[in-house]
């Protein structure tokens, strides 16, 4: 299977392109521009980085990036890269994301240290394809913000301060607020099982 991660100048490129890698997937890295006729089955956008900056370069690929969107193509976004599928963020000032998600990104609202950094349990209401391999278990975060979402319902979810998702999906995008190419084995293990549910 293909695998595009973005490459938006700010991003995790590395460490996300190795996990992929170590899990079976053909890695490329570039620019979404021209990316309509090529076949990918997943594109990534990577951790690290400001809203701001982010949304900048998203804004200018909209187009592309919901034709892909509308065309099955599967996407994943990571802390950054979930933030901005969301309608806005108010990181560096207001800036529109992707508005794929209903909802905003701010600071966690909460009388505790930032950023958020190290290792915390994800909780699942329900298990389904894509979380089942998380629940109850310790992954990695590093973020200072998170979504606060409006009617985009999650089911997993972590808390530090407050409770904020911890991964979405809806349809053929896939968000999570941890970084599973820093979470060891459960990492590892997520990616794998997002592997054969795109194969499904």
């Amino acid at each position: 299977m293909k695998a595009l991660v973005v490459n938006y100048s700010v991003g995790n490129i590395f460490s996300i392109s190795s996990a992929l890698k170590r899990v079976g997937f053909d890695v490329s890295v570039d620019d979404v521009n021209d990316l309509v006729g090529r076949d990918y089955d997943l594109i990534v956008f990577p951790g690290v980085g400001s809203f701001s900056t982010v949304a900048r370069y998203v804004n200018s690929n909209t187009e592309i990036l919901n034709e892909l969107r509308g065309r099955g193509t599967y996407f994943l976004g990571i802390c950054i890269g979930m933030h901005i599928m969301f309608e806005y963020g108010l990181e560096g000032g207001f800036n529109r994301g992707l508005g794929w998600f209903r909802g905003y990104v701010d600071l966690i609202r909460a009388n505790v240290k930032l950023p958020h950094i190290g290792w915390d349990v994800v909780y699942v209401d329900y298990v389904d394809e894509v979380n089942e391999v998380i629940a109850n278990q310790y992954v990695y975060f590093i973020h200072s913000y998170v979504a606060y979402t409006v009617d985009e319902s999650y089911n997993t979810y972590s808390y530090y301060g407050i409770k904020f998702p911890a991964l979405i999906t809806k349809g053929n995008v896939v968000a999570t607020q941890f970084h599973p190419e820093k979470s060891g084995k459960v990492g590892i293990k997520f990616l794998e099982n997002l592997k054969r549910w795109l194969r499904r």
